[in-house]
């Protein structure tokens, strides 16, 4: 669109109900050529917001509508000014009337509008709402619940339910390590000789003999339960840990993760790598491999949600990581 480079002269006579746009022509000319006020073009935009997207692009052709609840008053073109006189050689400046007697034009009824002007529209109210601030239906809410329903991934095992969960030692022997304790001094005064690790801190750990440790090398700490007849003793994991520093009989490490009380006294073992199923689900199969339940890892009266047990089947029997069982009581089928 071409700049407007004239001033269009006002218009004469009654307003239009519209306005055909001519090539150069702006809001801003338009308001100046109907109203006399180029000030006013936000009232032609607010009764074309349905045609002009930006009030500063319009386009030759586009038809504007001009009748709306719009009055403007537009001053006299003539006006009679008043004469001023200066007192020669001094300050004062005297106005001087053009006569006494001021003469009243007769009212001309017929430039009386007697159309009833509609009262304008409310002010609506501006907003700075995005599109998460949209209010949704009740049938988008439900569409997007199923949908999160429907599509969420299916993960059979994660990494840290695989090192908390715990094993049974089947009275095997394993290269023990020893936590000898933390190296920080706690602000408080203990009233217990042991002392607490916390994620992110450093314990000292002392590896077992003929077993060489790296710095990286990842270790797990737990702490041995009880024993389990038949099926050697209970291990419960209490936290993960990385090596840090190695010395000639000890080492440092940080604890990465916990999942109990870390304290001087527990076991250490070199953390076994956790291969990870990825997101495959489990497909049911007919007649598939039965196993016993030998007992439960954390001594509860009643065995519920997230609850670990041990079976009697493992890697030997084909059992892999994400298995699902089903457990019930009785004979199969009951």
């Amino acid at each position: 669109m071409a700049p407007e480079t004239t001033q269009a002269a006002p218009l004469q006579g009654p307003l239009p109900a519209t306005h055909a746009v001519a090539r150069g022509e702006t809001l801003w000319s338009i308001a100046q050529l109907y109203f006399n006020d180029p000030l006013l073009w936000p009232e032609i935009f607010r009764l074309n917001t349905a045609l002009i997207e930006d009030p500063h692009w319009i386009y030759p052709g586009e038809v504007l509508n001009l009748a709306g609840p719009l009055g403007v008053a537009q001053a006299p073109t003539d006006t009679t000014g008043v004469s001023v006189q200066v007192t020669p050689g001094g300050d004062t400046v005297r106005a001087r009337n053009p006569g006494d007697t001021v003469s009243v034009a007769a009212l001309d009824t017929s430039l009386r509008d007697t159309t009833l002007l509609e009262a304008p529209p409310p002010a609506t109210e501006e907003s700075y709402r995005t599109i998460f601030d949209r209010p949704r239906s009740r049938t988008v809410d439900v569409q997007n619940v199923l949908r999160a329903y429907a599509n969420q991934p299916y993960r059979p095992l994660r990494r840290g339910e695989f090192y908390a969960a715990g094993f049974l030692t089947e009275r095997e022997h394993f290269p023990w390590g020893r936590v000898i304790g933390t190296i920080k001094k706690p602000s408080i005064p203990r009233l217990t000789e042991r002392s607490t690790a916390y994620q992110f801190e450093q314990v000292v750990l002392e590896p077992p003999p003929k077993v060489a440790y790296h710095a990286g090398d990842s270790v797990l700490i737990v702490r041995v339960d009880r024993p389990q007849t038949d099926w050697g003793e209970v291990v419960v994991p209490v936290g993960v840990a990385r090596v840090t520093e190695v010395g000639r009989k000890q080492m440092l490490a940080e604890v990465l993760l916990q999942f109990g009380r870390i304290h001087e006294g527990q076991l250490v073992l070199p953390l076994e790598p956790f291969k990870d199923p990825g997101e495959l689900r489990p497909t049911p199969v007919e007649q598939g491999l039965h196993a016993h339940v030998i007992d439960q890892r954390d001594q509860h009266p009643l065995t519920i949600s997230q609850e670990v047990i041990f079976l009697d089947r493992g890697r030997a029997d084909g059992v892999v990581l994400g298995d699902v069982f089903q457990i019930y009581t009785g004979q199969p089928g009951t």
